[in-house]
This record gives structure tokens, sequence and C-alpha cells, in this order.
């Protein structure tokens, strides 16, 4: 499947999957906000270094039967890199790193009137990656398409109002292109921090 192909899919299956809710159950939506930390990269015999990134992502969840929901989010976040010391210039610059997960969510306590309301989920996640500034030269990355999982709890501070916090985990490997030969390939630490805020209604 092409990358168009990939986005394609993963823009219809919210629409597929919440479509067969049945039709006597009012569904709940959840519109959340999180400030999210990302580790860096790990250790690496290149001596190229990525560096944590911190952004804000923007989810929206909605409860499917029984005690699931499905959720889609998205974040944007800048990663400095840097290469070894034995180049003129170890400062590489900067890369945008765009995510958007899809996740399936099991929730034990899915109730409003529960203040503590742990979840846990498992998906996929598609990264697009693009240089942002400096010597690197990826401006026609390959989309990555990784799995991902979810855990997490949301706090409800009254029927609407609630708070999250969530740590979620994807594999992602940065393609260093354009100025070594071969490119040298850095993994990501798979952990990312998330908390916020969020709405149900």
């Amino acid at each position: 499947m092409t990358g168009h192909g990939v986005l394609v899919a993963l823009a219809l299956l919210p629409a597929v999957v919440l479509g067969q809710a049945p039709n006597d159950h009012d569904a709940d939506w959840r519109f959340l906000t999180r400030a999210t930390l990302s580790g860096n990269s790990d250790e690496s015999p290149t001596a190229y270094t990525v560096y944590s990134g911190l952004s804000i992502e923007g989810a929206v969840a909605r409860d499917l039967r029984d005690d699931f929901a499905l959720e889609l989010s998205l974040r944007t976040e800048s990663r400095e890199v840097t290469g070894p010391e034995t180049l003129p210039e170890p400062r590489l610059g900067s890369l945008e790193v765009v995510a958007s997960g899809l996740t399936l969510k099991w929730q034990p306590r899915n109730d409003t009137d529960q203040f503590f309301q742990p979840f846990a989920g498992g998906g996929v996640t598609l990264t697009y990656v693009w240089e942002k500034s400096g010597l690197l030269d990826s401006s026609d990355p390959p989309l990555q398409l990784d799995p991902a999982i979810q855990l997490g709890s949301h706090l409800a501070l009254s029927d609407t109002f609630l708070l999250t916090l969530d740590v979620k985990w994807h594999p992602l490997e940065l393609r260093l292109e354009g100025f070594a030969d071969p490119a040298p390939a850095v993994d990501v630490d798979p952990l990312i921090f998330g908390a916020g805020i969020g709405f149900a209604l």
C-alpha cells in the first residue's frame, strides 16, 4: 500500500467503526489536549543523536460498545539533531515530526460517576518527517506506519471536565539523508508521556 493509500485508510477507519455503534446507544465524545514529552535517541554506534521533543497533542475519542473507545490523535514536534564531533559542523539542524495515532482503547470503568477511569489500548501510528532547518536533506521521506500501545487514565473532575494522563509506546526510526553514505538510521526512544485536560460530551 502506498503512503497515500495508508492515509486514506486511516481517515476512513474511524467512520467505519463509529458507524457500527448501536442506534440505541448515546455515544460519548471526549475532546483532549495534552502536553507530550518524547525521549531522545537510544545510544547509537553512529554517534548521531536525535534529541527529545516537547509538543501539544490534540485527540478526539468516541465510546463504542461496552467498555471500548476509539481515539484519533495528532501531534507535531521539532527534533534537534547532532552528529559525531568528526564532522565539520556537528549541529546538523532539526527535523519536524508529525505523528497521527489511531487507538482502540479498553475502558473498564467507563462511567462519568467514576473519578478514576483507567484505559489501555493498541493501534497504529503514522509518522511523517521532514527537514526543518540545517544540513539535513529529507524532503521526500517515506511515511512510517508502526504499532502503538497506550496506557493511562482520565481523572473526572465533573461530568464534563477531566484531566488525562497517559504513556504511549511506538517505535520510530529516523533515517538521516543527504550528508552521509550510507545514511545513518537512528532509533528514537519509543516512550511518549502525556498530560492534559479534556471535555466529555
